[in-house]
């Protein structure tokens, strides 16, 4: 046996190696042997972080001492290495204790596992408005595998689908490639991964955009879906709209309209946070109604709180159940009818309606 590599850990193994093998040390090594059975065999605590000496390294990894049976080892990955990029033999650094295995006492640590649990905090802390620049790398049919830094530290996320716009993409591979702004929704322990969402981002920029717009001016946006009653339109990143039928260029039907499709339009209206659009400009009956108004409408359903009225092709007004009570009325659908503009919440949308004296 070459009893210069006595104190090879794996030489150490058993006290019976040991004993067995004690008169062929030196004198010195005796002495060290001494002195290593008389240290107390402490260890550090797992989860906790120490502030250690850098020693050296091996072929797998950077050992650093902390008056231990061990070296606390580090292993040697990119993520760990750029922490000690300038750092020297000797130098102090924080370390934190991964794990201790039982058998063979090789104490494992973690110089980027801090960084990382002190980005964590901070990320899922993130208030309204905070948001991260990553990079959308890859798409899939769930979602998109998402890079970004954060104080230094190269993280990984994951956006679902759902998340990826104001509304669903016309195409999801549009945004591959990009860097983008993202807000962060959540941690996922179980993947060591972060949940972000660029609709986040895209909804905290909604009310300067629409301080933007003005009425009557033209503007292009894409077409996100179709319904019997108009389109619905996306611009400017994060505002959408809807297009009624009856405010639609008359060279266009709705059946030839599909999703991913650029469209012109105009700002019709704003109320509070929705925005009206149309093709055609025109005069319509929110330019122009008050209440005391007396108008022709048309029964469009019987409701458990009320009789829906339709006054034209786009609005519609309330005959309240406590009206019809009041003046004993009874409507059915399909039936035409005047009736009295009693109240008008703009805001709301809302029409407000009474059965006309005849």
């Amino acid at each position: 046996m070459n009893t210069e590599n006595i104190f090879d850990e794996s030489l150490f193994e058993t006290t019976s190696f040991i004993t067995k093998h004690t008169k062929k040390l030196t004198p010195r090594q005796k002495e060290l042997l001494d002195f290593y059975n008389q240290k107390e065999p402490t260890s550090p605590v797992v989860g906790q972080i120490y502030n250690l000496t850098y020693t050296g390294e091996t072929t797998t990894d950077f050992l650093f001492d902390g008056g231990y049976k061990d070296y606390i080892r580090v292993e040697k990955r990119n993520i760990e290495a750029k922490y000690l990029q300038n750092t020297q033999l000797g130098d102090m650094v924080d370390v934190l204790i991964m794990e201790i295995p039982d058998k063979t006492y090789l104490i494992k640590g973690s110089i980027s596992a801090i960084y990382e649990n002190r980005a964590q905090k901070e990320l899922v802390s993130l208030g309204d408005g905070d948001y991260v620049m990553g990079d959308i790398k890859e798409s899939s049919p769930a979602g998109y595998k998402v890079q970004f830094v954060w104080n230094g530290v190269t993280l990984s996320g994951f956006m679902p689908n759902t998340l990826a716009g104001i509304n669903k993409l016309s195409n999801p591979d549009s945004i591959v490639g990009k860097t983008l702004e993202l807000g962060v929704e959540s941690f996922s322990r179980d993947e060591g991964t972060y949940i972000v969402s660029r609709r986040k981002y895209l909804q905290s920029m909604i009310p300067g955009e629409i301080k933007k717009l003005q009425v009557g001016n033209l503007y292009r946006g894409v077409v996100t879906g179709t319904t019997e009653f108009g389109i619905f339109v996306e611009w400017n990143e994060c505002l959408t709209g809807m297009i009624h039928k009856t405010n639609m260029n008359p060279d266009y039907k709705i059946s030839q309209i599909h999703p991913g499709m650029l469209i012109e339009f105009y700002i019709k209206e704003i109320v509070r946070d929705k925005i009206i659009l149309t093709q055609v400009l025109k005069d319509s009956l929110w330019d122009f109604i008050k209440v005391g108004m007396v108008m022709d409408g048309v029964v469009k359903e019987v409701k458990s709180f009320g009789t829906l009225i339709t006054l034209d092709e786009e609005t519609i007004g309330l005959v309240h159940n406590s009206e019809m009570e009041k003046h004993s009325l009874k409507y059915s659908t399909g039936q035409e009818v005047k009736v009295k503009i009693i109240a008008v919440d703009r805001l709301g949308r809302k029409i407000f309606l009474t059965q006309a004296k005849s």
